[in-house]
């Protein structure tokens, strides 16, 4: 069965690692939808717990992802992956992602896996980051294959586009590797500055059956998912003004 054919729940953890100007490490358990964009519309009304663009105790908005509200995410995504690189792709859209949960929804990042015509393999990546606690959202998109590490399909070296936390500077670089989602799934996000590496952020995920069961499983375990991962973030943000760790103000509100 290929990989991309079916919906999934992915389960694993979230760890962040600051080097600078102290140390500082936290990991967090964590589970993410994976669902293709094009029957959204018909996963989400296959049971009664879940809908789309209406009150549910798990939902999609179209509201809470890239682009235009008033399009579909399909067409948007599209659009922007064919701005961001010339090329167009035509496979299908796979996003890893946060639902919205109980009314409330936050993703400080979510993935969308292209896939080629013949729904192979993956041909692109685009990540889309939300900054906090402003909100905004900024898209990257990564194709280049990697070819040095065997357990990665993705690397990109992207410089730093988009103000993402008052606790970092704009001055960075970054070093991105992905691999594919099969039945592990893992992302590592480094960030660099002046050739020395200050943080590091790795997503390992292990792939579980979406389905009312699994989902029910989910929502008990983790029942507030999002409030949640905003309530870690300003946690953490407290612990870093604490620690009196340097503070950037957004270069917008300059």
């Amino acid at each position: 069965m290929s990989l991309s054919k079916t919906h999934h729940l992915y389960w694993g953890t979230i760890s962040h690692h600051r080097h600078t100007p102290f140390n500082r490490f936290f990991s967090y358990p964590i589970f993410m939808a994976y669902v293709d964009i094009s029957s959204l519309a018909s996963i989400m009304k296959t049971s009664l717990l879940w809908n789309i663009n209406k009150p549910a105790i798990v939902s999609f908005k179209r509201k809470d992802y890239h682009g235009d509200p008033s399009i579909g995410l399909e067409s948007a995504v599209r659009k922007t992956l064919f701005e961001k690189t010339g090329k167009q792709f035509n496979g299908p859209i796979r996003l890893l992602t946060h639902l919205r949960y109980f009314g409330h929804c936050f993703n400080p990042v979510s993935f969308y896996y292209c896939f080629d015509d013949k729904d192979k393999k993956v041909e692109a990546i685009m990540a889309e980051v939300t900054n906090t606690p402003w909100k905004e959202r900024h898209t990257y998109v990564i194709h280049e294959k990697s070819e040095t590490d065997k357990k990665m399909s993705f690397t990109a070296t992207p410089k730093k586009q988009f103000h993402v936390s008052p606790f970092w500077g704009m001055d960075h670089d970054y070093e991105w590797f992905f691999s594919n989602p099969e039945e592990g799934l893992n992302v590592i996000m480094k960030n660099y500055k002046d050739g020395e590496k200050v943080f590091n952020v790795a997503l390992s995920l292990k792939r579980k059956a979406f389905n009312s069961k699994g989902l029910i499983k989910a929502v008990l375990r983790f029942p507030l998912a999002t409030l949640v991962v905003v309530y870690r973030i300003h946690w953490q943000a407290l612990m870093l003004l604490i620690r009196r760790a340097p503070f950037f103000t957004h270069p917008d509100k300059l």
